[in-house]
């Protein structure tokens, strides 16, 4: 083993060990138990609820207060806060439920592994015995640490539109209840919180808790939804808030209003579903026609070797 080999070694055992003493001296940040699991302790109670736990994990989420990507995304935003270059999407991130400073975080240590990368593999280059200048892993180890940093964004853009997705499936039933409840002479509030009760996935849980946050602050609740979609994107909410509105307001008859809206959403899901299944069908076509081109000039090639 050369001298460079062994000075490698060294650093690279100086630099672990340094991480491990820092991880030991800061350790992680301590918070408050949230309220659900102290219940549990107190009362002794096996489990307090699905819908408690699920509750305790969303508030965790958007908290940020989940690991060290949080932490780190804090240190991030009190000194770059204010920066344009992060491109935060705070409309994905409410639907999602996640937190700047997670996103932030996520960004910065994907932005730290491919600063990493490129000099990790020229030191293992050198200790193999191929020595690269150092402007190479300088140079990757930028532009890496750029693409690896946009990773974060495009994942949550993906997982926010396969949200909506969802959401808008949820709502052709959310808008059916409704009707439905309306046409059994419920009122205007009492239609919208009834029919959110009856769903128990996570779009039915997300209009539970905005009804309930309007019903404390004392906001119509077809406001409530209204100001939702609008920042969310998520027209279908904006939509049925604006009928219950007028539904409230002028004592409107809106079942059959209600109805329509949910036969054309469904009709509208239903033509994106066959638009999609025509695509994967339409790319699944070109390796089946590879496929049976190297079929065919199998067969062919005895016969033309025997010609030739």
């Amino acid at each position: 083993m050369t001298t460079t080999q062994l000075a490698v070694l060294l650093g690279l055992g100086v630099g672990v060990g340094l991480l491990v003493i820092w991880r030991e001296l800061v350790g992680r940040v301590g918070r408050l138990p949230h309220p659900v699991y102290a219940a549990q302790r107190l009362t002794g109670t096996a489990d307090p609820g699905a819908e408690l736990a699920d509750l305790a994990a969303d508030v965790n989420d958007v908290t940020g207060a989940g690991g060290f990507a949080g932490r780190l995304g804090r240190a991030v935003l009190r000194r770059g806060g204010g920066w344009s270059l992060l491109h935060v999407p705070y409309r994905d991130l409410a639907l999602l439920r996640r937190s700047v400073a997670w996103f932030l975080g996520e960004r910065a240590i994907c932005a730290a592994v491919g600063l990493v990368l490129p000099t990790a593999a020229s030191v293992a280059l050198a200790i193999a015995g191929v020595r690269l200048p150092f402007v190479v892993p300088a140079v990757s180890g930028l532009v890496t640490a750029v693409l690896l940093s946009y990773v974060p964004l495009y994942t949550v853009a993906d997982l926010a539109r396969a949200k909506r997705a969802e959401f808008r499936r949820a709502m052709a039933t959310y808008v059916d209840l409704v009707a439905l409840e309306r046409a059994a002479g419920s009122g205007a509030t009492q239609s919208l919180e009834s029919a959110a009760r009856i769903g128990r996935s996570w779009a039915f849980q997300r209009v539970r808790d905005e009804l309930a946050h309007a019903r404390w602050a004392g906001v119509p609740a077809w406001e409530a939804l209204r100001t939702v979609g609008r920042d969310l994107r998520l027209p279908e909410l904006t939509d049925t808030g604006d009928v219950m509105r007028m539904s409230a307001r002028e004592g409107a008859t809106v079942y059959d209003v209600l109805r329509t809206r949910a036969s054309a959403m469904r009709s509208e899901l239903l033509t994106s579903d066959q638009a999609r299944a025509g695509s994967r069908t339409e790319r699944a076509t070109a390796p089946l026609a590879a496929t049976a081109v190297v079929f065919m000039l199998l067969l062919a090639a005895p016969v033309a070797m025997r010609i030739g």
